[in-house]
């Protein structure tokens, strides 16, 4: 698995904190959201670098993607 891009790493901080997401309007926004965390490219680019998988109307993190993404392991600073 490589490593997320900077692109990706908002969308799994969100997947994380809320346990999946949902596609709307062809982006995935986090339960509730108004504002789109990426577009449906940088979707199918998260899932065939296999962070993400579809799990019914649902976006959440892959087991593999899981264990690698700590708390620390994506902070900003």
């Amino acid at each position: 698995m490589e490593a997320p891009t900077p692109g990706m790493q908002n969308p799994l901080r969100q997947a994380r904190l809320y346990g999946y997401l949902i596609e709307r309007e062809g982006a995935l926004f986090h339960p509730g959201g108004s504002h789109p965390l990426c577009s449906a490219g940088m979707t199918r680019r998260m899932i065939e670098a296999g962070w993400l998988v579809k799990t019914g109307d649902r976006y959440e993190l892959t087991p593999q993607a899981q264990e690698r993404i700590a708390p620390r392991a994506m902070s900003s600073g």
